[in-house]
């Protein structure tokens, strides 16, 4: 058999096992990521900006940059050559990939209102609650992510104070408690998930 072949009946396993609830589209690697990784990234915004008299949007980024490069580690970790999970490597890529894109959306799309004198306050709380009913929705319809419900809940309600409390500071600190909170619910989540499935700490 060619490599493109084996591959493709790795894929197939992969899906069948997805399917049937043996296995996980996240391994323990996620688990910490999402209980140490964000929480502390949140608890950077907030302390900066409660600190700073004047704070700066790219020092406040910071974190940013060894958590991609995180994401980044966790896709490239589960790359074919490995032989390691095709649905963790679908997954990581997936979550890799549209943070990237997502991010740098945003980025333009800020920078744009901004020059533009655009006020984006409802469209903000917009787009975030939407973004929060569709995890919901997934959550709801794959219980392999289940775990979404951990994070959109909290994004519904980041969305909402958006709208009820728009200034700077109200939006910052809401937004880092949203992370704060919803990052290690989704993690132990996951935790339950994997120890229900018997995945080891190891298993990655």
């Amino acid at each position: 058999m060619s490599v493109n072949e084996i591959e493709r009946v790795k894929q197939d396993i992969a899906t069948i096992k997805e399917a049937a609830g043996l296995e996980l589209p996240f391994g323990w690697d996620y688990v910490w990521l999402h209980l140490f990784g964000f929480p502390a990234m949140g608890v950077w915004f907030l302390a900066y900006w409660l600190i700073s008299d004047s704070p700066s949007r790219m020092i406040m980024a910071v974190p940013i940059v060894p958590m991609l490069a995180a994401l980044g580690y966790l896709r490239f970790k589960h790359r074919r050559s490995t032989g390691s999970s095709a649905i963790k490597r679908r997954e990581y890529g997936m979550n890799f990939y549209a943070n990237i894109f997502l991010g740098g959306v945003l980025l333009v799309f800020l920078t744009w209102a901004r020059r533009a004198g655009i006020d984006t306050t409802y469209l903000g709380s917009g787009l975030v609650t939407m973004c929060g009913l569709m995890g919901t929705l997934i959550a709801f319809q794959d219980r392999q992510r289940i775990s979404y419900l951990g994070g959109s809940i909290p994004c519904i309600l980041f969305g909402i104070s958006i709208a009820v409390w728009p200034t700077a500071g109200a939006v910052i600190r809401n937004g880092c408690i949203t992370m704060i909170v919803g990052s290690p619910v989704i993690a132990l989540i996951m935790m339950y998930q994997l120890k229900q499935t018997g995945q080891r700490n190891d298993a990655d």
